[in-house]
């Protein structure tokens, strides 16, 4: 299922859905493309988050880049979950195909879809996006067939860890998977790409984010408590380590390039 041709500031978006087996690992496709009313490049930010992101290019010309390393999106580019903001520069002529993983999905789909080098010549060759979906579908299909056990106990701690908010002991989690903390944490940092530790307190600063953009009218001590942040000062403290901002200088909205994948 597709919707097509959405527009989120200064993007053209259209999202398709991925086949119901891709559902535990997959959360969307996503066609952006760039819809400026000039010819100047843009800078946007993507803030820390748990789920990772695979850009494929499907423009004549690299148009995505990473001021952080300076790397381009050529072929395809793997944003894996990140403890630190990511800038980007726009180009008006990128078109990009978004693939949004599941939180904990990236080491065992994402790292094996990036050594089929040749997929991002069959994307453009398909005739729309549908047919890009059924692309996808079958090639990341081929790599679920022989989850292992470690897969699925690492997944449902990602999901207590997110239903929590990122407030959740380890123990909670060794009952839960039924690991121990060593085998849960090296497992951990294998399947997300992130210390599990880092996972929660990064789960944590989206939920706080997610208040921020919603209520008008915030108490800050409240804030922190509600997410579940020792006080007020770890609160600030954590804030400013992910975003590079102190709370009160947030604009309270992301930027319009995370809207859109978002």
């Amino acid at each position: 299922m597709s919707v097509p041709d959405l527009k989120s500031g200064m993007f053209c978006k259209e999202y398709l859905q991925p086949d119901d087996q891709l559902q535990d690992h997959i959360r969307a496709y996503i066609v952006l493309q760039a819809d400026f009313p000039d010819l100047i490049s843009r800078d946007y930010t993507l803030l820390p988050q748990v789920h990772p992101l695979l850009f494929f290019n499907l423009g004549e010309t690299p148009a995505v880049q990473n001021r952080h390393t300076g790397e381009y999106l050529r072929q395809y580019l793997l944003i894996p979950a990140h403890h630190q903001s990511l800038a980007f520069s726009i180009d008006p002529a990128m078109k990009i195909l978004a693939v949004q993983g599941v939180a904990g999905s990236e080491s065992h789909l994402f790292q094996d879809i990036l050594q089929l080098d040749h997929i991002q010549q069959q994307l453009l060759q398909c005739k729309d996006a549908q047919s890009m979906c059924t692309l996808l579908d079958t090639l990341l299909g081929q790599h679920l067939q022989q989850e292992k056990q470690y897969t699925r106990s690492i997944r449902d701690a990602v999901r207590i860890i997110l239903d929590t908010g990122g407030n959740v002991i380890i123990r909670q989690l060794e009952r839960a998977t039924f690991q121990t903390k060593r085998t849960l944490e090296r497992g951990f940092l294998l399947q997300t790409g992130l210390h599990l530790k880092m996972f929660c307190r990064i789960t944590r600063f989206r939920k706080a984010i997610a208040h921020i953009e919603k209520e008008k009218q915030l108490c800050w001590a409240k804030l922190a408590q509600d997410c579940g942040y020792y006080d007020q000062t770890h609160f600030i403290n954590e804030f400013h380590y992910f975003a590079g901002c102190l709370p009160g200088a947030y604009t309270g909205t992301p930027s319009l390039f995370e809207q859109a994948i978002a």
